[in-house]
């Protein structure tokens, strides 16, 4: 999917002298292979994580506007980047520009489409709920965006609570937002750009879902303490979520270790310091 992704990238109208191709391999097997001039490979042997392998993208890139990306995203649009520039740059305050979001689940050579729109908090639990947006001002995005490097760098990137550097990745995205928004600075949706989600739709979670399910709990009760009001009563609410997902992921097979997760992110939540002051995740666990 990588390579599919290079291509997509390689078709863009921007400029290919201005556009440097960063790419964190994260422990794969067998390792990526490529060979491009304006393609750097950073290859780690063994797996850090996503939070410590996207701060080192953003350490080393040498463009003053960052694309977060995964490898299974596809821009759709020729212009995607060019035009999300675009808003970076006639509109001083904005600090992420960010576009629609459509899965495509890939299951035996059948793909069905689902859009997934922008997000608000639940009132109940804080869980970030589909809410359609028109173009402008946002509260919280999706996991591809557009930013400024510099502003990336000021607010430490991404914060390795959130999965304790190397746990499955939930809700640091948000948290990300959140905190360019703490500075002062706006997010942009522009839904006239979108992307495409490539998901394996073959549901081959096996024994990592109740793993996952530990880390969106865990997660979620660090992001609320952390960004929304009344988080205590929230994640009481937040109980609901957990049954739900539970029963959408396996019929309550997986709902303990949702809960270990809930009471471990209580935990780590009463003892989080805020980015870059939590010296203990650096710790032997």
């Amino acid at each position: 999917m990588v390579a599919a992704l290079i291509d997509n990238l390689r078709r863009q109208d921007h400029p290919a002298d201005k556009l440097e191709i960063l790419i964190i391999d994260d422990g794969s097997t067998p390792p990526y292979q490529f060979n491009a001039s304006n393609l750097t490979l950073i290859r780690h042997e063994q797996s850090a994580g996503a939070q410590k392998s996207r701060n080192e993208g953003i350490q080393k890139a040498s463009g003053s506007v960052i694309l977060m990306l995964d490898d299974d995203i596809e821009l759709v649009q020729s212009n995607f980047i060019s035009s999300a520039l675009d808003v970076l740059e006639h509109k001083q305050n904005v600090a992420a520009v960010f576009a629609r979001q459509i899965a495509l689940f890939h299951k035996n050579e059948s793909c069905t489409e689902r859009y997934f729109p922008m997000t608000r908090p639940t009132w109940y639990s804080g869980e970030l709920a589909p809410h359609t947006f028109t173009e402008g001002q946002i509260d919280w995005g999706n996991q591809i965006f557009l930013a400024p490097a510099a502003l990336l760098r000021d607010i430490g990137g991404y914060d390795g609570i959130y999965g304790l550097n190397g746990g499955h990745s939930f809700r640091e995205e948000s948290d990300v937002h959140a905190r360019l928004r703490q500075k002062g600075y706006e997010l942009w949706f522009l839904p006239e750009l979108t992307f495409h989600h490539h998901i394996d739709g073959s549901g081959g979670h096996g024994p990592n879902l109740g793993k996952k399910l530990y880390w969106i709990a865990h997660n979620h009760i660090i992001f609320i303490r952390r960004h929304l009001p009344l988080w205590p009563l929230r994640a009481l609410g937040f109980l609901f979520d957990i049954g739900r997902y539970s029963w959408l992921q396996g019929h309550f097979r997986h709902i303990l270790s949702m809960f270990r997760g809930y009471f471990a992110g209580w935990r780590n939540a009463l003892r989080d310091r805020g980015p870059g002051q939590n010296h203990w995740l650096e710790q032997p666990r």
